[in-house]
């Protein structure tokens, strides 16, 4: 957060005469000490006080009072580490160019690095003050790299942004009142030059982002929706496309997203704004445009589309009149402002039900008229798939009882067309089942609910191995494929969930789906062999399973947001405080997205033993699972004590199995108490338990 410049002044100086110390002590440089550098060393307590990011948006973990004296500092090739009680790095303060002053202030939060502040030209020892010029956040702090030429403490421009930031940026900027903030993330004269685009193109891009204070005050006139206590929520747009050089007159290719969405929230309303469009110039995303409020009305402020992203009239959409091809006919263009104006309209996230399902016929009503209107088949069949989506999403709430007919009837339609007809099917499968399940959640009797969903779940089987078959190259066949597999696992149908996890592997390599399937054939071939699993705690400590070996090891992969587990933790708990004392140990995967809730669960929940954690490979994906294709949490499974893994398990046979492996006993020769009488060899433990093997 920012101080007072008097404040600021004196922290830093105080902080440069604190850190100086510990530079000279870490380079060996104890002997020529200066008089600044012969004051008592300071405390992790002092440098945690004495020091916080220059920017305000940095989410990073600081302990309370109570917390903080336990808190240790440490000398680590050159940086001061400051690590909390249980081991978890803080604050690292690095020297990267060897002359005995750091230069480099590093914020973590759950371990992980997510901020840092970085003197590249090495002017803090000569100007005797942290004089950072550039800001980076990374990891769970996104990906921004801010650049401060004139090391004021403000960002001037960007190195690397991501569009989400640079929405963000903009939206806070205009209700901080912030228009220098708001400049950075917005096209400039240089960036559009960039682009080498023709005339016409280039002066509609200077108009967008000229007078920026008129435009801002012309933005919030006559809304309320943006103002000082409007809380980012986050950032909604389709797919970035590419516009080719060629067709734009322009010198090289173009990445746009177009017609971006982002979520305020005011109180307890959820608000939508206009970003419009962005264009990605090198590593940074600018928007072309000054963000808007949609009114409360829904009908948005601005204009439809933006300016790159604007289709050559006739080259794709002929007219229905059979007039010339160098017009869109004023149907069509009454449709499309139509559909824009359903978008922006688009219900909140906390609509009912009824207003998203209506929502979705909508579109799908509008889309059906935009099919009849398209004479190229290209953009007919982008119509029809719109229309089909719109309408599988509406039958698929319950909310919409003509869905289904209409479906079919589509499907019907389109099929003399083979790619279309798979992609209204697949649709049409989804629909349908979802119109089966809450059928059969009328039923009048218990049994005759179950019964009947157990016939909808063979039908879908049936439907998903079909569809599978026929249409094995269509951009839908993985997500059957992984559907299948999943539930038969699920199902216990071991040998059918691994034939669906080879073809997934096989087929589609490539796919997150078929990368899931390598892990879960992998999974499932492992008991009887040694547990590969090693990698960074929640706290960055390096961990692997091996180091456990002597004793009986439960491994557990869980998250917080996983009633399962929560539901199983007490049992879990129980059997680590009864066994702990004869050998055995837990090792925990954490899978949450979001760590920011973590450090209470864990605390709430009393969890001290260890878990790895392996972050998301790429935005929006789930963290990794270390290669075992987890698809329900918790899995668990045991491991004895020579490191050999003995088998999946449940909290109902924990106890029983934990005793019995700390006993040296193998799991497969031994009955549970529980079916355990004269002549009964049949009912083994690794029957009893949940086996994933």
């Amino acid at each position: 957060m920012h101080i007072t410049t008097s404040r600021q002044s004196r922290v830093r100086a105080g902080f440069r005469a604190a850190v100086m110390i510990l530079a000279a002590t870490a380079c060996g440089f104890g002997s020529a000490l200066n008089a600044e550098a012969q004051a008592p060393k300071p405390t992790a307590e002092q440098l945690l006080k004495g020091y916080k990011p220059t920017q305000k948006d940095v989410e990073y973990d600081t302990p309370d009072a109570a917390e903080m004296a336990k808190c240790n500092l440490t000398l680590e090739q050159g940086s001061y580490v400051i690590t909390n009680g249980a081991g978890q790095v803080l604050r690292r303060f690095t020297d990267s160019n060897g002359d005995s002053v750091p230069d480099m202030f590093r914020y973590y939060h759950m371990g992980l690095e997510v901020y840092r502040e970085v003197d590249t030209n090495g002017d803090t020892k000569a100007k005797k003050n942290v004089r950072p010029d550039q800001y980076r956040w990374m990891n769970w702090g996104g990906t921004r790299w801010g650049l401060d030429e004139d090391e004021d403490g403000r960002i001037d421009g960007w190195k690397i942004l991501s569009a989400q930031e640079a929405a963000r940026i903009a939206v806070e900027a205009i209700t901080g009142g912030d228009l220098a903030r708001l400049n950075t993330v917005l096209l400039n004269e240089a960036d559009i030059r960039s682009l080498r685009l023709p005339a016409e193109m280039t002066k509609k891009l200077q108009d967008a982002v000229s007078d920026v204070p008129k435009k801002v005050q012309a933005s919030l006139a006559n809304s309320k929706v943006l103002n000082k206590t409007s809380v980012w929520v986050r950032f909604d747009a389709p797919l970035p496309g590419m516009i080719l050089g060629e067709d734009l007159g322009a010198a090289r290719d173009i990445t746009v997203y177009e017609n971006a969405m982002a979520t305020v929230q005011n109180g307890e309303k959820y608000e939508m704004i206009s970003i419009g469009e962005l264009i990605l110039i090198g590593d940074v995303w600018k928007l072309a445009q000054i963000p808007t409020p949609v009114d409360t009305t829904g009908k948005s402020v601005v204009s439809v589309g933006g300016v790159m992203m604007q289709p050559t009239l006739g080259e794709n959409i002929d007219r229905p009149d059979g007039g010339s091809a160098g017009e869109m006919s004023a149907d069509m263009q009454k449709l499309l402002a139509d559909l824009q104006k359903i978008d922006e309209a688009s219900p909140k996230p906390d609509a009912p039900a009824q207003a998203f399902a209506d929502y979705n016929v909508a579109r799908a009503n509008l889309s059906e008229k935009l099919v009849a209107l398209a004479k190229d088949d290209e953009s007919r069949q982008q119509w029809i798939q719109q229309f089909t989506d719109s309408l599988s999403t509406a039958t698929q709430s319950g909310l919409y009882p003509a869905g289904l007919p209409r479906l079919i009837a589509l499907q019907d339609a389109v099929k003399s067309n083979e790619t279309l007809l798979g992609y209204v099917l697949y649709r049409r499968m989804m629909a349908e089942y979802a119109v089966r399940l809450k059928d059969d959640d009328k039923a009048k009797t218990k049994a005759d609910g179950e019964k009947a969903r157990e016939l909808t779940q063979k039908w879908w089987f049936e439907q998903l191995e079909a569809f599978a078959r026929k249409w094995p190259k269509s951009e839908d066949a993985p997500d059957a494929v992984v559907q299948l597999a999943i539930s038969y696992e699920l199902m216990g149908r071991l040998d059918d969930a691994r034939a669906w996890y080879e073809q997934l592997a096989k087929n589609y390599s490539q796919t997150q789906g078929g990368v899931k399937a390598q892990g879960a054939l992998r999974r499932l071939t492992l008991t009887g062999n040694k547990l590969q699993l090693a990698g960074k705690t929640l706290y960055q400590k390096d961990l692997a399973a091996g180091q456990y070996d002597g004793k009986v090891l439960l491994v557990v992969f869980w998250a917080s947001y996983a009633q399962p587990f929560t539901a199983d933790l007490p049992a879990i708990q129980a059997a680590y405080t009864k066994f702990n004392k004869d050998g055995f140990e837990i090792l925990g995967v954490n899978m949450d997205s979001d760590l920011s809730g973590l450090p209470a669960y864990l605390k709430q929940h009393g969890i001290t033993w260890q878990s790895l954690r392996e972050g998301p490979k790429e935005d929006g994906m789930q963290p990794g699972d270390f290669g075992y294709g987890i698809v329900s949490v918790p899995t668990m499974f045991l491991v004895n004590k020579q490191g050999i893994v003995e088998g999946g398990i449940t909290t109902a046979n924990l106890d029983f199995a934990v005793d019995a492996l700390l006993k040296g006993k193998k799991l497969q020769s031994i009955q549970t108490p529980e079916t355990e009488s004269p002549g009964d060899t049949e009912n083994t433990t690794a029957e009893k338990t949940k086996a994933l093997n």
